[in-house]
């Protein structure tokens, strides 16, 4: 999908996004599971890193900020869908001095070496640049983690559904993820399966382990 419409769909649908996290039994009775297993996946990671200051990525209604929060993350959730923002502001009511939600897309990422992780999860589904997303990420963060669909049957009924709305599906293999994290200047630490669903992919840039906190800067210092 062009970057550029990819406000506008959220933006239609926040509420339906939002619904598929609200119990985690039904999202797996209808073969969303993967959106839960993703999450944890990703809160794990920021726990082992371990992450003082995450910027979650297309964040949508929040579901990353209570994990987060509750572990004392400091969380920055961004969002272009006006909708979504509305919803995340809700979810980030319960932490007020751990999360913050700002509206702006992965085009207005200017930070640099501001947070120990940057996560995009279903951001990368609809993106046509993925390695202009993930460069942006990696500059703002020393680890990244992304979530990616694989091509199957999964993802061919996706592109129908979505096509019908115009809107574009991405789906990626094992064998993409290395020459992306190359041309971002980081390298794969870790690939997870999701099974029939696809990945979730640890990046981070070549000699960090660990994360090092720095403070809050931009391009202009």
């Amino acid at each position: 999908m062009p970057d550029g419409d990819f406000e506008g769909y959220f933006q239609a649908r926040a509420k339906r996004f939002a619904a598929f996290y609200t119990s985690e039994p039904v999202a797996r009775a209808l073969g969303r599971g993967p959106l839960f297993d993703r999450l944890r996946l990703a809160v794990d990671l920021a726990e082992r890193l371990p992450a003082a200051r995450v910027l979650d990525v297309g964040c949508g209604s929040g579901p990353l900020f209570a994990p987060l929060a509750g572990q004392g993350i400091h969380v920055t959730g961004i969002d272009p869908a006006e909708a979504m923002v509305a919803l995340a502001r809700q979810e980030a009511a319960a932490f007020p001095e751990l999360v913050e939600v700002e509206r702006r897309g992965w085009e207005d990422i200017d930070e640099v070496d501001a947070y120990d992780l940057a996560v995009a999860l279903g951001v990368f589904d609809y993106v046509d640049r993925p390695g202009d997303v993930l460069a942006t990420m990696g500059r703002a963060a020393f680890n990244v983690v992304a979530s990616f669909p694989s091509p199957g049957l999964r993802l061919n009924l996706r592109k129908v559904r979505y096509g019908a709305r115009g809107v574009g599906v991405h789906g990626y293999t094992a064998s993409d993820f290395r020459p992306l994290a190359i041309g971002a200047g980081l390298e794969v630490a870790h690939l997870e399966p999701l099974g029939r669903a696809g990945y979730v992919v640890h990046f981070r840039r070549p000699g960090v382990n660990g994360a090092p906190s720095r403070g809050k800067t931009t391009d202009g210092g």
